[in-house]
Parts: structure tokens; sequence; C-alpha cells
């Protein structure tokens, strides 16, 4: 659309923000551009809920104009972790952003009171939302599209309202939310953005763009049935039966209730229909509802695997019907499912090993398997009531009040909590998680794939294949700068050729698949460079798993060697053209054409 819109919320005033024809080339959108336009309009230690802190929503050229193409993703800097979030959402908000006149929104300063955005067909405006302030974001939605009629909507509920540190931004039942977006949202007053418009999205060669999508639709549809069927759910008890599924607090790698809270558990009983995202052949989101009981639920999208995970085999739960419940609640009241089920883990272990003690939490205790405090907690997390205000602040920030052999039983990475992959089974998945540059994470790379799904890792050892780790690295960032859906990328097989080849039909610049893999490399430097630019530079594996055996008493669960870390982190920085110390070099910088902007200065390495 070859417009961003730029929103100053502390004078009430927007404009067009411009981007030059090489930025487009080589960030390309999404991820990319949003990591540079966070570099380029901030500066070094900026606080994460300040007014100057940008919030900024990009979709990417392939956005809205074929299949696998609904994603767009959010970039600030994450009030979880201190560095670049760069979280992504499906559902059908990123097309109808597209057809409403603009291809991303950079949000500056802090309305005086709370509001919404409405855009309608390059029209903007700002809106009162007082009466919407505290609501959840079910309700919330249901409002704005009474009154505006057929829009998309995202919206943050009382958890980025609260500035809850693991906030997320909805989209109907789909979230961005690692990192704690929401929150940034949420200091901006910002309670919806609303958009409306069915403007036509231009491609250079149109034919070519169908062609493509109908080839990856067929694809997709012969390879992805399981997927299709299932969902991420589908995972569950795959990883259950290798060992690589967080249970209890990652002290094991298999949950023996496993098969109550399966993907086939959700399907037998508590299975609706199935839906997707805008455009989707695959239609990979099932609808489930909970038909009595006390966690009775008439409808709630997922949950996806990492929520199963988080909520069910991590916290030692086998209640299915609890897990339901919390998917819903998180949806509803805006928070990530992933850091609010990995953060009643660490509770349950702490008040096991006796680290914890109710009098710090106010007479509040949880252990293994104890549903019915997990979802009495998560809406006193997002209405930061009582001890939920200290648990508002994320796992390392509970930790870190209880002391230091507490916050040695947080698993993450950079502050960002692991998603579910147990490392010391999956040692390269394991590397893959802490080399992300938003933190533990896994689809920085989808990883896991080759690994665990493929076993192609199987014969050699992962450090074999770290250029294998690298190219994933790349191909995902060029995935998300196109906002494209990662699972559909796979199914559908847009490799790096096929990729070029569209994004040259959808855009009219010529890329070859060496652009885009120069492209992917060049946008994982820059988020490096942010991250050492605001002081982060830990790519270590949890203490816990140089120190721990797994409890399961399974084969290849010993802790991991610190010396095969020290020489896979070696190579790892080694292949990236990085210092010894995971630093870019000058070379390295100079390809990315920053010319000393985002207050970076430059030398043989950054300073």
């Amino acid at each position: 659309m070859e417009k961003i819109l730029e929103v100053d919320l502390s004078e009430g005033k927007w404009g067009n923000k411009e981007v030059d024809q090489e930025s487009l080339f080589n960030y390309i959108g999404a991820r990319g551009l949003g990591i540079k336009l966070l570099i380029d309009t901030t500066y070094q230690g900026i606080d994460p809920l300040s007014p100057a802190n940008p919030l900024i929503f990009m979709t990417g050229p392939y956005n809205g104009t074929g299949i696998f193409s609904a994603f767009f993703n959010v970039t600030t800097k994450a009030p979880l972790t201190g560095i670049s979030a760069s979280s992504h959402c499906g559902g059908k908000w990123g097309p109808r952003l597209k057809r409403a006149g603009f291809d991303g929104i950079l949000c500056r300063g802090a309305a005086p009171h709370p509001c919404y955005l409405f855009i309608e067909e390059g029209r903007p405006s700002i809106i009162e939302a007082r009466d919407l302030w505290g609501k959840g974001t079910l309700e919330t939605e249901k409002i704005l599209r009474e009154k505006h009629g057929e829009v998309e909507i995202v919206s943050i509920g009382p958890a980025g309202e609260n500035q809850v540190k693991f906030a997320g931004i909805m989209n109907g039942p789909r979230a961005a939310a690692r990192g704690g977006v929401g929150a940034v949202m949420g200091s901006k007053k910002v309670k919806a953005i609303v958009v409306k418009g069915r403007l036509p999205i231009d491609l250079a060669k149109p034919e070519k763009v169908l062609e493509l999508s109908k080839r990856g639709t067929q694809l997709a549809l012969e390879t992805g049935k399981q997927f299709a069927k299932y969902g991420t759910s589908m995972a569950f008890s795959f990883f259950n039966e290798r060992g690589v599924l967080p249970t209890r607090n990652f002290r094991e790698g298999r949950f023996s209730e496993a098969s109550r809270i399966n993907a086939e558990a959700l399907k037998s009983k508590y299975f609706i229909k199935d839906q997707g995202c805008f455009n989707c052949p695959l239609r990979c989101a099932n609808l489930h509802h909970v038909p009595d009981g006390p966690y009775k639920l008439n409808e709630v999208e997922g949950p996806e695997y990492e929520t199963l995970m988080a909520f069910g085999s991590n916290c030692g739960n086998g209640n299915i019907e609890s897990i339901l419940m919390c998917n819903y609640l998180c949806n509803d009241l805006g928070l990530d499912t992933i850091t609010c089920g990995n953060l009643f883990a660490l509770l349950m272990d702490l008040f096991d090993l006796g680290i914890a003690k109710p009098e710090q939490f106010e007479g509040t205790s949880i252990s293994w398997g104890d549903h019915a405090t997990m979802v009495s907690l998560v809406p006193k997390i997002a209405f930061r009531q009582g001890i939920g205000n200290w648990l508002a602040e994320g796992p390392c920030g509970v930790a870190k009040r209880i002391g230091e052999t507490a916050l040695s039983r947080v698993i993450h990475s950079k502050g960002q909590d692991f998603s579910g992959y147990e490392p010391r089974r999956a040692f390269g998945t394991g590397l893959s998680l802490i080399t992300s540059n938003r933190g533990g994470d896994h689809l920085r790379a989808t990883f896991y794939v080759n690994e665990i799904f493929k076993g192609e890792l199987d014969k050699d050892g992962f450090e074999a294949h770290m250029d294998l780790l690298l190219e994933k690295e790349h191909l995902m960032t060029v995935v998300d700068s196109l906002a494209m859906c990662k699972f559909g990328q796979r199914n559908g097989d847009f490799s790096w050729p096929v990729l070029a080849e569209l994004l040259s039909s959808v855009t009219g610049f010529s890329y070859t698949d060496g652009d885009l893999k120069k492209a992917g490399e060049r946008i994982w430097n820059l988020e490096r460079i942010y991250n050492l630019r605001e002081g982060v530079e830990d790519d270590m594996l949890p203490q816990r798993f140089f120190e721990e055996d797994m409890a399961d008493g399974g084969k290849g669960g010993e802790k991991v060697s610190k010396e095969r870390f020290a020489k896979a982190i070696s190579i790892y920085y080694a292949q990236r053209g990085w210092s010894s110390k995971g630093i870019p070099t000058a070379i390295k910088v100079q390809e990315l054409g920053l010319g000393g902007k985002g207050g970076c200065s430059f030398d043989s390495e950054i300073t």
C-alpha cells in the first residue's frame, strides 16, 4: 500500500511515515521493517513502558494476497525482557489493515485517556474509549462490531491495561503476546485498533502469485492432513513419547497423564468445529467447549500445543477442562498462555522444594496439578489484585523477589521463559532457543522440526549441522518479514527459490534466493545489534541443564556438558561471522547500511 501510518498519541496527530525503496528491498516488511523502525526511532536504555517507546504494527508484502498470508507483526522494546519484542499473530486483522489503506502503524507517545484507533480506507481517527477500559477482549470486540459493522479488531484486555509484563494483544482468540507487547499498548492508553475497508492490493504479477498460491494449497493439503485435523496439539503425544515434553518445570520429559490432555482427548469430547485464518486451506484452529462442570465453557479456540504444555504437563496437571478454562481466561483478559503456565509451574516447583513459603504469597500455596488455584490466579494477575500484582512481573520478576535460589529454577533465556522443548534430549533445539533474538523461543528457527520430527541430526550430532540452524534462522526471519504462516510455508513447500519468485511477483522487485538469504541474515544481525545496544548478550542455557539429570530416568536425559555447550556456541558465533563474544563485526554492521543510526557507534566491533 506504500503507506505506514504514524500516530502521535500524545498530540492526537497522525501522518504518513516514509520508507525508502532500499529499506523495503533490504528489510522486506513485518519483522524486518519492524526492527529497522525500532532501532531508527529509539535511543539506548528507553523504558519499555514510557511514551517514547514506539509500538509498531507491520504487515508484510505477501500479507492478504494469497494463502497463508494472514499474519501481522508487533515490534517494540519488550517489558518482560528489555530487548526487542517481535510478536506475530494470525487471524484476519493483518489483511484487513492493508485493505484499510496501510502497510503498518507506528504509535508514539501516550494518549491522555483511554482511546481506540479507527481506520477506514485510509482515514484514521482517535476515538475515546473510557467505556471500554476494564473490559475483556471478547466484550470489547462485540461492542466495537456493533458500532462499526464489518471490521477487524486487535485489542488488549485488563492485563494490558494494567501493564502486566506478559500481556498480549488479541485478534479474537489469536495472540501477539511474547515479551509483553500488550503492556506497551496499555501504557499508551490504546484499548483497540479497529480497521475497515476493501481497498485493492496491487500485485506486480497477479497471475504468478495465484499460480504459486494454488501450488502451495495443493501441497499443504497433501502433507498437512494431521495438522489440519488437530492443529498444533497433534505434537503433544509425539513429544511425550520422545521424552522432550517439559514436565513439572522441566524436571522431566515425559508426563504420565499425557493421554488425558492430548489432541485425541480434545477431539473426542470437546471438539465443536474447525476454523482458520484468512484464506487458509488447512483451517488448523479447533473450537472446543466444556459442556458442564466447574469449568463449563460455551466456546474457546485451542488450546495450542504450547498452552497444553504450559498449563498441563509442565504443571503436572492432567485436568484438560481446567486447561481449556485457563486458555479462555488468558485470551479474554489478554495474557500470554506460555508465560502464564510456566509461571505456575515455577511456583509449584518452588513450593515443592521449600524455596517459596505461603507467607510470602499472602497465605497462598500451589502444588503440582492444583488446577483450581491456577484458574483462580489468572484474573488476579490480569487485574494485579493481591499477589497477582507480584505475579504480573513474570517468572524472573517473581523469582528475583524470593532470591537467587529461586531465580536458578527459572527456565529462560534473556528473560523470556522457554517454550515447550526439553534441551537435554534435543540439544540443537535447545541451542536455538537461546540464540533466539527475543529470548527462549522455538519459532525463531523451528529447529525442532529438523531435530525431533525429522531426526536429521541423529547420525552426526548437532554440531555438524550448524549451517542448517543458521539457514533455518534466516528462513524463518524472511517468512516472518513476509508475514507468512510458518506452518503453511513448511506444508506448502515454499522453499527459498519459491519464496524469491513469489516476493518478486508480489512487489515487482527482482529477488533471487541469494537476496532473500542475505536479507534474513541482515535482519537477524540488526536484531542482535539492538539487543547488544540495550545491554543483553546472554546466549546461555539455564544453569539447571548443566547440573541436573532429568528425573524421568529415560535414556538421553543426562545433564548437558559445559564443554560441549561452549564448543557449540563458539562454532555458532564463528559461523555467523561474529566475534568470539558474539558481537557482529564491522563488516557485518556495514552490510546493514545503518550509517551510525539508532544510537550505535561502530569500530572493529559494535560498542
